[in-house]
């Protein structure tokens, strides 16, 4: 199991590159209109071939049961899977819906983490004072999520203290990138606990690959904390889903084989398509399951220094 999952690291980090479409594509992604930006997403992930089931990882049930883990929880009193909800905040309509979602998820006794843009839309510093004071965490969204951070290692750099100031304002443990673009040794210089830019699978996103796992490891100084659960974009907006089937399905996968349940939603678009009561309905059908561990993303990465130390350099 570990060659598995060492080999599709090792993948994902070559693999973590803009094509020259792609590349032009950010570059000039300020001057494009969003309609025109939409419009264009759209046009590629028409195009785009994946498997009926794109959202389990090719090859890990087979090394899961070529190994001696098979069977194995790694996780608290032996809980089948970890249920981890995280939002990324990517626009001012989203920051101020923030709490018709993080309502719904208290009434099921839920917290969760809110990724947050720390330089494009009016940050209300006491939505952040509450959110952490009913118990939920608050991570660093990139920059300006503008798709620039990772184009070259000067703009990196020249970012990176931005990024540092916000880490400290915020009181942040973790980080993502916008657009899960990441570079995870350029990512050893923000100053956070975990990062949570993988992905275990997602075949629509700009920047390839896929670290094949569904479990926390660690990169250097970082714990990288995959998510494991399709977007809520990808669903709702690309496949335009009307139903929380996929999600139900990828759950018995993880939970099948004692995994992480990440969740990546976003306010700014769980509020069209009825996307708020689709959300809630998946959150209580995994609530359902008793032995479940509900934790927040820094609790989670903390639990993971403590108790595993293998490192990939």
């Amino acid at each position: 199991m570990q060659e598995f999952l060492q080999s599709r690291l090792e993948q994902d980090m070559e693999a973590a590159g803009f094509s020259p479409q792609f590349r032009l594509f950010y570059a000039l992604r300020g001057v494009i209109p969003a309609a025109v930006r939409r419009w264009s997403q759209s046009v590629r992930n028409s195009r785009l071939t994946v498997e009926d089931k794109w959202y389990i990882p090719p090859g890990l049930e087979e090394a899961i049961a070529d190994s001696n883990i098979d069977g194995k929880s790694i996780w608290p009193n032996q809980s089948e899977f970890a249920l981890v909800l995280t939002h990324d905040v990517e626009e001012q309509d989203g920051f101020n819906r923030i709490f018709d979602v993080a309502d719904e998820e208290e009434k099921l006794g839920l917290r969760s983490s809110w990724s947050i843009v720390p330089y494009k839309y009016r940050i209300d510093t006491g939505v952040l004072r509450e959110l952490k004071a009913r118990g939920h965490e608050i991570a660093v969204h990139g920059y300006k999520h503008d798709g620039r951070l990772f184009l070259k290692k000067s703009i990196f750099d020249a970012r990176l203290p931005g990024i540092n100031r916000a880490v400290e304002e915020f009181e942040a443990k973790g980080f993502r990138a916008p657009m899960v673009h990441r570079n995870l040794e350029w990512m050893q210089s923000i100053q956070v606990d975990y990062d949570s830019s993988c992905f275990d699978v997602d075949p629509f996103q700009a920047m390839p690959g896929g670290v094949g796992g569904i479990w926390p490891f660690q990169v250097g100084n970082l714990v990288e904390l995959p998510y494991t659960m399709p977007q809520d974009h990808t669903l709702f907006i690309t496949l335009q889903e009307r139903s929380t089937q996929i999600w139900k399905e990828k759950l018995s996968f993880i939970r099948r084989n004692h995994g992480m349940a990440l969740m990546l939603t976003h306010p700014d678009y769980l509020q069209h398509n009825d996307g708020i009561r689709m959300y809630r309905e998946f959150l209580e059908h995994a609530c359902s399951f008793g032995n479940h561990w509900h934790v927040l993303p820094k609790e989670i990465a903390q639990w993971f220094r403590l108790n595993y130390t293998s490192k990939v350099d």
